[in-house]
This record gives structure tokens, C-alpha cells and sequence, in this order.
């Protein structure tokens, strides 16, 4: 059966901006104040009274920012009363604790970082290379993608938390109050099965009901013969996240085999960003790709009981 969706809008706490991200632009907003005032991270560290391993580990966005040195700094470099109170609140956000850390090592840390990305999102953007991503994935797919190969996973990872973990990550997307979502979604994702065929049409519709129940979600299939201006041809899947209370944050998360490689840094980020808008002018308009997803799910052995 196709998962049943909840026609019926319901709200969730609206959530701080991702935690991670917050840290990594105050990491930077602190270098930057360093420059400015044309001093290195030793003498700095020297005039607030911290280690300058303390600084490191907050120029480079480690968990948890020491306020009391953030404090100092400020106070210090004379920052004034606007930046200053931008730069705290930054600071207050890296220590947010989010849902998903109680429970990273079952879910496993990969999720856990795309949930903190996640949170406080006002769009999120993703290109599917190989597999529907998992803000889309049924149970039944994301628990036999979680299981094909567990060479990959430590050994306090759970399936099934990881799965109720995507569930929950779904909810939140879908809430009243959750993210614009839009995918383009590569055909080499639709066309290669990655799980059994009965499980793959039932996902293949269930990214129908999902567009069909939320306007908020938007996916476009790019063809595989596709042309895309340049002869771009993308490397790897990737997420990019904007933020409602921080408009000027924006991050990519890079999908490699073992890891996710995560981008704050404008320089880095833009790439992204330009990619993205060949990919959509590329792709499939929302309506045809909507039902090329389900005559694929047609073409798949028959689900008893179901139907698009």
C-alpha cells in the first residue's frame, strides 16, 4: 500500500536555525572581525585571556562556542551594538540542542547532520542523482536502502530508528509551517530500481500523493538525455538549504560515498547555486514529470490494492 498522507495541516514548533550552520558563520564573522582589525588568532587569544585552541575551535565551528569567549572578543575588538547582538545570537544558536542528537548514533550521523541542516529551513533544494531522496522515501524504500549495505554503518546504528528518524524528518517537511521543498530528480533514479520492484512503484506513487496533497513540494524529472547548457554534468547529489531567520546563511551538503562534505562559505556555495539553475531549466515541467513518475510505476509489477 502507498503510505497514507495526512491530508489535514498540522503545526510543529518552529525550529532555530540549523545549529551547525550558525556556527560556522559566527566561526567566520569572528576571522573577519580578526582581519579587520589586522590581528592573528594568538595575539587575540592573549589579549581575552582564552587559549588559542579555544579560539580555533571557535573560528572553526566546533560544537558548542564558548559565549563567555564570544563575549570577549566583542567586548575587546569594540564591536558595535547591531553586530554585536547578531554575533551572540549566533552564538546562542551553535548550542542549540535539536531533536536528532539524542538519538545520532542509532540513526546514524549522516541523518543526523542533514536534520540540523534542516532545521529552521525556509526552502530546501536538492538534485537526486542515483536514489529518490529521503525526505521522499517510503518506509518500505528507505528501510531497504538502509539495510543493503551494512558494512557502512557503525555498530550502535538501528534501521528502524533510522527509519522512524526519516519519518519524522518527513513530518516536519510537510507541517503547515515547514520548508519550500523542490527536487529535480534525475531519471537514472527512477530508471535503476535500488530496491525491489513492488517497493519501487509504491514509491514512485508515493511521490505523486506527496505533490498532489502539498504545494509545497515541487518535483522535476531531468531527462537523461537531457541538454543542459555548458554540457554541466553534476558529480553528485546535493542539498541546498535557506534559512528563514537568517536569510543571508545558506548551505550545500554534498553527497559522497562515506560522507557529506558541507559548504558555508559563499565561494564554495555558488557553484551550487549556478548548477542548480541549469539543471532546472533543463528539467521536466512539474505536471509531465508527475506523470512520468507514474507511468514508471505502472510499468512495475502491480501493487494488490493500490492505485495512482
Amino acid at each position: 500500500m502507498v503510505d497514507r498522507l495526512e491530508t489535514k495541516p498540522w503545526r510543529l514548533p518552529v525550529t532555530r536555525p540549523s545549529p551547525l550552520v550558525r556556527r560556522r558563520w559566527l566561526g567566520r564573522e569572528i576571522r573577519r572581525l580578526r582581519n579587520e582589525h589586522g590581528m592573528t588568532a594568538e595575539p587575540l587569544a592573549r589579549a581575552v585571556g582564552f587559549p588559542r585552541q579555544q579560539l580555533s575551535a571557535l573560528e572553526n565551528g566546533h560544537l558548542g562556542p564558548d559565549i563567555d569567549l564570544v563575549s570577549a572578543i566583542c567586548d575587546y575588538l569594540a564591536v558595535g551594538t547591531n553586530r554585536r547582538s547578531a554575533i551572540m545570537d549566533a552564538a546562542t544558536d551553535g548550542w542549540a540542542h535539536g531533536w536528532w542528537m539524542a538519538d545520532a548514533e542509532r540513526m546514524g550521523a549522516r541523518q543526523a547532520t542533514y536534520a540540523d541542516l534542516e532545521s529552521g529551513t525556509k526552502t530546501i533544494t536538492e538534485y537526486a542523482l542515483a536514489l529518490v531522496p529521503g525526505l521522499l522515501q517510503t518506509t518500505a524504500f528507505a528501510d531497504a536502502r538502509l539495510r543493503s549495505d551494512p558494512a557502512r554503518h557503525t555498530g550502535t546504528f538501528d534501521p528502524a530508528a533510522a527509519v522512524a528518524a526519516r519519518a519524522y524528518r518527513q513530518q516536519r517537511l510537510l507541517a503547515v509551517d515547514g520548508p519550500r521543498y523542490d527536487v529535480v530528480l534525475d531519471e537514472i533514479a527512477i530508471q535503476r530500481g535500488a530496491a525491489d520492484p513492488h517497493i519501487v512503484a509504491n514509491q514512485l506513487l508515493h511521490i505523486v500523493a506527496v505533490c498532489a496533497a502539498h504545494p509545497t513540494v515541487t518535483v522535476r524529472v531531468l531527462p537523461m538525455g537531457a541538454s543542459i547548457k555548458g554540457h554541466s554534468a553534476p558529480r553528485s547529489a546535493y542539498s541546498i538549504y535557506r534559512y528563514r531567520d537568517t536569510p543571508d546563511s545558506i548551505a550545500v551538503a554534498a553527497d559522497t560515498l562515506t560522507s557529506d562534505l558541507i559548504y558555508t562559505e559563499p565561494d564554495e556555495v555558488q557553484p551550487y547555486l549556478s548548477l542548480h539553475s541549469r539543471l532546472l531549466a533543463a528539467a521536466l515541467a512539474p505536471d509531465i514529470s508527475v506523470h512520468l513518475l507514474r507511468v514508471a510505476a505502472q510499468g512495475l509489477p502491480p501493487i494488490k490494492g493500490v492505485s495512482a
